[in-house]
């Protein structure tokens, strides 16, 4: 049988490509507005055509797929927008979220197989829950229905906590009811008072990550991003040492800031590459 394709609308730096390939799929074309990341993009995955504007493009300028992901963009859907006071945060409605509606319609020209949506957890919530109904009902209107589930990163061997909505629908029929099924064990979070292994790898730390708050840039205050090593002071003079003497930069400059945000916006390719897994054996 001939290999299944992906088409990756607001593509980022490619984390549902990547997910998607490991599983055997081959990424057809990628819309992504960023040239960064277009750059990015059209290193890894060279056999895939870059597009730029997601306005711009349609059954025109897209090959047909089997599966269209889209992350769309969270600006206006997450919790980090919609603090008291800030006027930008409107979901669905907002120029940024908005662009969900484009999606709608390159599903409409196109008619993929399957769709794999991703945005933040608060998307569930904002505008009283009016928005996901929206989403779904956008979705069942174009033909496509399906199941969404909350995944989060640490279960798939990501040390990090990233909590993010997966919906996955199919055209005129149900996706593998294995999406439903638990993505991994869950393990118990042990109590304060339990003793604990030391030293702990920091790769067991959810915290320990580029992106373990909301933004990479962010300075926790909260010893939130510390991992404790019993007598392991001299350690803090070392990496000093270290940047003084390799160059090695402590904080963020331009290429760490813009490293961070993409970091930030990317799917986490295990959870694609498990999603693929599942769609590709009903393809």
């Amino acid at each position: 049988m001939p290999q299944p394709t992906i088409g990756s609308l607001f593509a980022g730096i490619g984390g549902f490509d990547a997910g998607f390939e490991n599983a055997g799929y081959r990424t057809a074309w990628q819309v992504e507005l960023n040239p960064t990341n277009r750059a990015v993009l059209a290193d890894r995955f060279p056999h895939a055509t870059q597009h730029e504007d997601v306005r711009h493009c349609g059954a025109h300028n897209l090959q047909t797929v089997d599966v269209i992901t889209a992350g769309f963009p969270c600006q206006d859907i997450s919790i980090a927008g919609s603090r008291p006071g800030n006027q930008t945060t409107r979901g669905l409605r907002g120029e940024r979220s908005g662009l969900f509606w484009q999606v709608i319609r390159i599903l409409q020209e196109t008619q993929p197989r399957w769709v794999v949506l991703e945005n933040v957890v608060n998307l569930l919530a904002i505008n009283d829950s009016q928005d996901f109904e929206t989403v779904i009902r956008a979705l069942a209107d174009s033909g496509y229905v399906g199941f969404w589930r909350v995944l989060n990163a640490q279960y798939f061997g990501v040390p990090q906590q990233r909590r993010r909505i997966f919906l996955v629908a199919g055209h005129q029929r149900m996706p593998p009811i294995e999406l439903l099924a638990d993505a991994a064990p869950v393990d118990a979070i042990p109590p304060a008072s339990q003793s604990q292994q030391w030293p702990r790898p920091a790769d067991t730390w959810a915290a320990n990550t580029l992106l373990a708050n909301k933004a990479g840039s962010q300075i926790a205050m909260g010893c939130t991003t510390f991992v404790a090593h019993p007598n392991g002071w001299h350690q803090m003079a070392e990496r000093q040492r270290t940047s003084e003497n390799d160059g090695l930069c402590l904080g963020l400059d331009a290429s760490n800031l813009a490293e961070a945000f993409a970091a930030g916006n990317a799917v986490v390719p295990q959870i694609a590459q498990w999603v693929a897994e599942k769609l590709i054996k009903a393809n």
